[in-house]
C-alpha cells in the first residue's frame, strides 16, 4: 500500500510574500528604485505634510557604530535619506518588547549624533523620522484606538518644542480591516487605510484580489510574487517566514506561562520586586525559546531587549 504524503508537512506559500517578515519588508521597500518609490508612497499616505516636497529617497547602510567599542551599535530594518535631507528609519516590530520605546529614541539620537559636524556651534541637527510598523497591540498610548500615532516633542501646553524628531507608530492589530477581497470593491476612506490593509493582508491575498488601478500597488504585488523570487531568495524568505512564526509562537507561549507564574508570585509575595523579577524572567525565557529555535543573537537581542552578553550567559548557564 502506497503511503500518502503528509500534507501538513508540505511547505505551502501563498501567491504573494508577507511584507511583515524581515525579508518581505526589505524586498518590497528598499531593494531597488521601485521599492524606494513605494516606500515614499507609504510615507506620503501617513505623513502628507512632511512628505509633500519629497521627490526621492536614497538608502543608507543599516548599521551605525558608536564612537568607540563601548558604545552600543544600532541596526535598522530600513534607513534612508530623502532629497531634502530628512532621515527616515523604518522599523518592523513583530512582538511586544519591554524597551522598544527606548530603542526607537536611541535610533533617532544615534542618527542625529552621526550627522552633527564637529565644530558646528549652531548644532544644525537633521530631521529624523522613525516609522514603526507594529504587528501587535502596544500598551501605549493608553485608551487610543486609532491604528496610527505620531509623537513629537511638546511642552505641557502642547506647544511644539522641536519638529526635528518624529516618532510614528502604525499598529496593524488595531486596524479594523475588511474581509480579504478584491481591492477595487473596497471603499477605503484614504490611502493610509489602504496601505494598512495591504500590509496586514498581502501575504494571504490571491491574484483575483488585485485590481489594476494604481501603478505603485501593481508594482508592489508584481515584485511580491513568491514565484518570481530566485532560488536563493525563496530559501531566505522561507527562513524569514519560520522566524516570524517562531517569534509569534514564542511570545504567545511565554506570555501565557509568565502571566500565570507572575500572578501566582504576585499573590504569594505581594511585592513589586516579585513583579519586576517576573517580567525579567519572561524576557529571559523568551530569549531561551528563540535561541533554541536557532535564531541569531542579534535578532534575539532586538526582540527581547537583552544584550548579547546576557544572551551568552543564558546559553552558558543552560549547558
Amino acid at each position: 500500500m502506497t503511503k500518502q504524503p503528509d500534507n501538513k508537512r508540505q511547505d505551502h506559500y501563498p501567491v504573494y510574500i508577507n511584507p511583515l517578515t524581515d525579508f518581505g519588508i526589505k524586498k518590497l521597500f528598499c531593494s531597488d528604485a521601485r521599492g524606494a518609490e513605494r516606500l515614499l508612497s507609504l510615507l506620503r499616505a501617513f505623513l502628507p505634510d512632511r512628505m509633500k516636497d519629497v521627490k526621492s529617497i536614497s538608502f543608507n547602510p543599516t548599521e551605525l557604530l558608536g564612537a568607540d567599542e563601548s558604545t552600543k551599535r544600532v541596526t535598522f530594518d530600513i534607513y534612508g535619506t530623502t532629497d531634502n535631507q530628512i532621515h527616515i528609519i523604518v522599523e518592523m516590530q513583530r512582538g511586544q518588547q519591554t524597551f522598544f520605546d527606548n530603542r526607537i529614541i536611541t535610533y533617532n539620537c544615534r542618527v542625529i549624533s552621526q550627522e552633527v559636524i564637529r565644530g558646528d556651534m549652531k548644532y544644525n541637527i537633521p530631521t529624523v523620522i522613525a516609522f514603526c510598523i507594529m504587528d501587535y497591540t502596544s500598551k501605549w498610548p493608553s485608551g487610543k484606538e486609532d491604528f496610527f500615532h505620531a509623537v513629537q516633542l511638546k511642552d505641557e501646553n502642547n506647544n511644539l518644542y522641536s519638529d526635528k524628531i518624529l516618532f510614528c507608530f502604525l499598529e496593524l492589530s488595531k486596524f479594523a480591516a475588511p474581509k480579504i477581497g478584491q481591492l477595487k470593491d473596497m471603499n477605503f476612506p484614504d490611502d493610509r487605510h489602504k496601505w494598512a490593509y495591504i500590509l496586514k493582508n498581502m501575504g494571504q491575498m490571491e491574484e483575483q484580489d488585485l485590481s489594476q488601478e494604481d501603478e505603485v500597488f501593481r508594482g508592489l504585488f508584481e515584485d511580491g510574487r513568491f514565484s518570481k523570487l530566485t532560488k536563493m531568495e525563496k530559501k531566505v524568505y522561507k527562513k524569514s517566514v519560520l522566524d516570524y512564526a517562531d517569534v509569534q509562537d514564542a511570545i504567545r507561549c511565554t506570555r501565557e506561562v509568565s502571566l500565570k507564574e507572575g500572578l501566582e508570585q504576585g499573590l504569594l509575595e505581594g511585592r513589586e520586586e516579585g513583579r519586576e523579577e517576573g517580567r525579567a524572567d519572561e524576557r529571559r525565557q523568551l530569549a531561551r525559546n528563540m535561541i533554541d529555535e536557532g535564531l541569531d543573537f542579534a535578532f534575539v537581542a532586538r526582540i527581547t531587549g537583552l544584550s548579547e552578553e546576557e544572551l551568552a550567559q543564558l546559553v552558558a548557564s543552560s549547558e
